[in-house]
């Protein structure tokens, strides 16, 4: 996978991407082949015939199927759900309603918090849960190295900071759910494969409601009606309703984007005066991601 390195100036990011190595596969929806390997929840040894982290035993006594790592078919593996308490024999008891990611490994990866929040190059996201349009606590995390799209390369992140009352927010979720306009026109003419890619999975569009329709804390309800106005099942809305991501990541402009990479760390921050194009952002994932 090609990427914009973080340790490269903003002059050099139309000159290369660095490359990073793949990712262990966080998705687990398919048979796998059968191994006599350490589990999680067994002993070293104990045969795992889809290597989803229960062994054979372990399976015959929940009821799942010991060949499929994920027995209900709704994206999560067994042992995966057990970890947060649903039920791995129904679809309809799953880890999100609205199907995100789930990342088993993300407390390996190097942590943000808002103490340290920054949105300076390399810098980590901070680690946290936050309300989606389904009422569901989303942690953010859980999107980190996402590999399954048609590239099988780690999906990068674009935050798009919104508020309710920002009619160009609006105008922006119309032309990436694909309602025709005008305005959604000149967008797909500036950045003619972001929506491609989105739909892909191979970026995550992440949209924070940072205000709600008076300019003041967002809540739930802010999600739900965006969602109702602009429904698309690829992209999680999100509720900063703490203003923390407005805070530390906002800027004077509405709508803002900014990208992180596939391990939560800020890849590309930058207020309009930055560019002239002020959704430079678009601009990188339209023109350098694959």
């Amino acid at each position: 996978m090609h990427r914009i390195s973080r340790f490269t100036s903003l002059a050099a990011l139309t000159l290369c991407f660095a490359c990073v190595g793949e990712e262990p596969v966080s998705e687990g929806t398919g048979e796998t082949g059968g191994a006599e390997t350490e589990t999680e929840t067994g002993d070293p040894g104990e045969p795992d015939a889809d290597m989803d982290g229960l062994s054979d035993e372990e399976e015959a006594e929940l009821g799942t199927d010991p060949n499929k790592a994920d027995t209900d078919d709704d994206t999560y593996w067994d042992s995966w759900e057990l970890n947060e308490g649903t039920d791995p024999l129904d679809p309809n008891s799953r880890i999100y309603v609205g199907y995100w990611p789930y990342y088993p490994d993300k407390d390996e990866l190097e942590q943000g918090d808002w103490s340290t929040a920054s949105h300076s190059l390399g810098s980590q996201f901070p680690r946290d849960s936050f309300l989606d349009q389904h009422g569901d606590e989303i942690e953010i995390y859980d999107f980190a190295n996402y590999t399954n799209n048609s590239t099988g390369s780690p999906a990068f992140l674009i935050i798009d900071v919104a508020a309710q009352w920002c009619g160009p927010c609006h105008g922006i979720a119309d032309w990436i759910n694909g309602v025709p306009s005008d305005n959604a026109d000149g967008l797909e003419m500036a950045y003619p494969t972001v929506r491609e890619k989105i739909h892909d999975r191979r970026a995550w569009w992440i949209t924070f409601i940072v205000q709600d329709i008076n300019g003041g804390l967002p809540t739930l309800a802010d999600a739900e009606t965006w969602y109702a106005q602009h429904p698309d099942d690829n992209i999680p809305v999100l509720v900063d309703d703490e203003q923390f991501v407005l805070d530390r990541y906002g800027s004077s402009q509405f709508p803002f984007f900014f990208l992180l990479d596939p391990t939560m760390a800020v890849e590309f921050w930058a207020n309009a005066a930055a560019n002239e194009d002020p959704f430079y952002a678009l601009a990188l994932v339209d023109q350098y991601l694959e």
